[in-house]
């Protein structure tokens, strides 16, 4: 361990000196070791795993860092104190965002990916959200090759996203690929999980980071105008959470005026705004609540659970709904942040939504018994665990949700559902809500209508009331033809009791109003949304030339060792599973990347490229100068088809190993392609493959007279998908599928190709 290399580090940073769970944190992942870091809002959580990465990354740990977050404004945030970091320490890294606003990694080919919980783990699944279905197994392959960071934990549903991420987490650790995960208002419960399960060394913070005294007071009466009076008297920067978008939006229309009055800016923030007038909020907060804001800045906001992370601000007085008590805290994290005193007032709520009404009562009775307290870390972890340990204990050890979470991404992974995929992640409960009064004259511009996430409760309420009063609200639907390239989109005029989870729903101005102040609400008299133009970007330009079968053999072998150099924890992990040797793994990667294209020495693919049944084995093609392969039999089933007696049965490799090398090479193209043209090999085939396997150090290695030469009718592989519970396989599965992928993508396109095609994809 380099004790003094963390010092240097950090004092790079600016910081004199590592606190303790840092130093741990370091310690343990520079010996290559899975963490959990439980510790308080603003102690460092972020450099306590950021640095070590960027200064042993791809020796102790992966050379590629994916960084989960369940918020896309968090992964906004991370991305920039990721990027920064590394400038300062002079480290030439690809920083990318990987999420639905942002997709700039969909491959996860970057250096370091900050994306969304869903984006990370529906991409396991071979189901990404935001890639084209067919390429889903090449960010699967890059979820089990890197050092993957699970930040804000305690978001996670607790029956849905902290599963998933169990999952991943379990994967890993029974490779030996160390992962992180953090938190700071976990239960010992999913500590002590993680630590005897799953392999996490626990690192806890000692105290809190800054000198801050907060005390919390239970005030028995609902958060209302006459109390926000009260505070404007006491405090120059209040918070004000409420637990709905509809209580937080009345209460700034009760409020602003006397606020301004007073000399307070006044701001009102939840998740109905528009992303640019969300983001000109969030600069406004950042003003009058953030580091540099102006030490008698007077300023109030009113905001819902929006506040409760990614925003790095501090109020002197927090006035907030009584809400579960790790929501209660992490709004607490946002009272002298940075050091001092101030206070929490708790308010009282008829109805618990949107949250548990028992989680509500515990920690109702807790704040009234313990009203007057100073909640410090120590308070904290100790209330967290009061209300929150039993029932993580339940879910974690007593139920069947981790089974059911498992089942519905193998499911999702099967069909390539990606809405089933999602639903494992977190409840989807939301549609999308525009505005328009004539939304069937807009033709397919009704897809640029700028929209805004409403659960699908709110959303009903509404369309009942225009029911009731006698106006339309419509539905958008969008039929994507065969072709893929074009779509016929429709409205139909519908009622509540049609709403379904994923709707586009436009409403009419006499229905909802929009406003950059208050967002959209329940009220008549606004204007239709407009359509928003779109940009128009040259498609992604050909790098395909001709080139002879035995020639794109070599290079993509070639390229494949390459992949494999910058993959040495994944490669060594994989070895480890499967009980076999690195020259094992190496030999089964060779073997995909001669043999990927087998399916093209069919005659019939040959013909297409102008080559005849006389022609020698050396002037068989992989590629053509033409770009159009859609007139081309299809040859990526064809190989494995044909390469599975020899492969799999032939014992030329271990059967799982072997499977998982048929499979690769299958979905080369495709993932979940299974249909096999009837086809006939070219009569050159076999010296062709002989001269490949020759070049590149395989030969002998596979009995030629066991590939299956000719198939008559249209059949279908033996097996079409491994089945994610089957954990060894599909982990071969999608690290062979990755690297034979993105070393076809290099060998056929130069050593940009990837990163070109991540490009590319992010502008369109």
């Amino acid at each position: 361990m380099n004790h003094s290399n963390v010092h240097d580090v950090y004092k790079n940073l600016g910081i004199n000196s590592p606190a303790l769970h840092q130093q741990k944190a370091w310690d343990l992942l520079s010996e290559g070791k899975a963490v959990l870091l439980r510790a308080p809002t603003g102690s460092g959580k972020t450099e306590a795993i950021v640095l070590p990465f960027l200064d042993f990354g791809g020796k102790a740990i992966p050379s590629r860092l994916l960084y989960a977050l369940p918020l896309r404004s968090l992964a906004n945030q991370m991305l920039y104190r990721i990027d920064k970091y590394a400038n300062i320490l002079s480290k030439l890294l690809r920083v990318r965002l990987q999420h639905g606003e942002r997709p700039e990694s969909v491959l996860f080919a970057a250096d370091a990916i900050v994306a969304t919980i869903d984006q990370v783990i529906t991409s396991y699944a071979c189901t990404p959200l935001t890639l084209p279905l067919r390429h889903g197994n090449i960010p699967a392959g890059a979820v089990m090759s890197s050092f993957v960071v699970f930040d804000e934990m305690h978001l996670f549903d607790p029956n849905l996203g902290l599963q998933a991420t169990r999952l991943i987490c379990e994967r890993l650790h029974r490779i030996g690929i160390p992962y992180a995960v953090l938190s700071a208002t976990l239960p010992d419960s999913v500590v002590g999980f993680w630590q005897d399960h799953l392999g996490a060394n626990i690192v806890e913070a000692d105290g809190e980071f800054v000198q801050r005294q907060v005390a919390i007071e239970w005030k028995n009466a609902s958060l209302n105008p006459d109390e926000v009076n009260q505070a404007l008297k006491r405090s120059n920067r209040i918070l004000a959470v409420c637990n709905t978008v509809d209580r937080a939006v009345e209460l700034y229309r009760q409020i602003e005026g006397a606020a301004r009055r007073q000399g307070y800016e006044c701001n009102l923030l939840h998740s109905r705004f528009l992303p640019d007038d969300r983001k000109n909020k969030e600069n406004q907060v950042i003003q009058h609540f953030g580091r540099q804001a102006q030490p008698n800045t007077r300023a109030i906001l009113v905001a819902t659970q929006v506040v409760e992370v990614g925003l790095d601000i501090s109020a002197d007085l927090l006035l907030t709904e009584v809400a579960p008590v790790d929501a209660l805290i992490q709004r607490a994290g946002r009272v002298a942040r940075w050091g001092g005193d101030g206070a929490v007032w708790v308010y009282d709520v008829a109805n618990a939504a949107p949250y548990n009404e028992e989680l509500v009562d515990k920690t109702r009775k807790l704040i009234q018994k313990n009203s007057g307290v100073v909640l410090d870390w120590p308070t904290a972890r100790c209330w967290i665990n009061q209300i929150l340990n039993k029932p993580y204990h339940q879910i974690l050890h007593e139920s069947n949700v981790y089974e059911k979470v498992i089942a519905q991404l193998s499911r999702a992974a099967f069909e390539g559902s990606r809405a089933s995929a999602e639903a494992a992640v977190r409840d989807v409960n939301t549609v999308e809500v525009t505005i328009h009064d004539n939304p069937q004259t807009l033709g397919e511009d009704i897809l640029h209508l700028p929209t805004i996430s409403v659960h699908i409760g709110i959303a009903k309420k509404w369309a009942k009331e225009a029911v009731q009063a006698k106006v339309k609200v419509w539905r958008v639907e969008v039929d994507k033809r065969v072709s893929d390239a074009q779509i016929a989109v429709t409205c139909e005029s519908i009622s509540d009791k049609d709403i379904w989870i994923g709707d586009r729903l436009v409403f009419p101005t006499s229905i909802l109003s929009y406003s950059a102040n208050f967002g959209l609400q329940r009220a008549a008299g606004g204007s239709n949304f407009q359509p928003q133009a779109g940009q128009s970007y040259p498609p992604l330009l050909s790098t395909l030339h001709q080139e002879s079968w035995v020639d794109h053999s070599i290079r993509v072998a070639q390229e494949i060792d390459a992949v494999l150099q910058q993959e040495s924890h994944a490669v060594s992990a994989l070895a480890s599973i499967l009980g076999t040797s690195l020259a094992e793994i190496e030999k089964a990667a060779k073997l995909a990347a001669v043999l990927h294209d087998l399916g093209k020495l069919n005659k019939a693919w040959q013909e297409r490229a102008g080559i005849s049944s006389s022609a020698s084995p050396t002037d068989l093609l992989a590629h053509t100068g033409g770009r159009d392969y859609n007139a081309f039999p299809p040859h990526a089933t064809v190989s494995a088809y044909a390469l599975w007696p020899a492969l799999v049965d032939g014992g030329v490799l271990p059967p799982r190993l072997a499977k998982a090398v048929c499979f690769a090479i299958a979905h080369h193209h495709s993932v979940r392609a299974k249909d096999v043209p009837p086809y006939s090999l070219h009569p050159a085939w076999q010296p062709a493959v002989e001269e490949g396997l020759q070049q590149c150090g395989l030969n002998g290695s596979l009995d030629l007279g066991l590939i299956l030469t000719t198939q008559p009718s249209l059949t279908n592989l033996r097996e079409r998908f491994p089945p994610m519970e089957y954990e060894c396989l599909y982990t071969t599965y999608v690290l062979l599928s990755r690297w034979l992928r993105l070393a076809d993508r290099i060998a056929t396109g130069g050593s940009d190709a990837v990163l070109c095609y991540e490009d590319w994809f992010g502008r369109l």
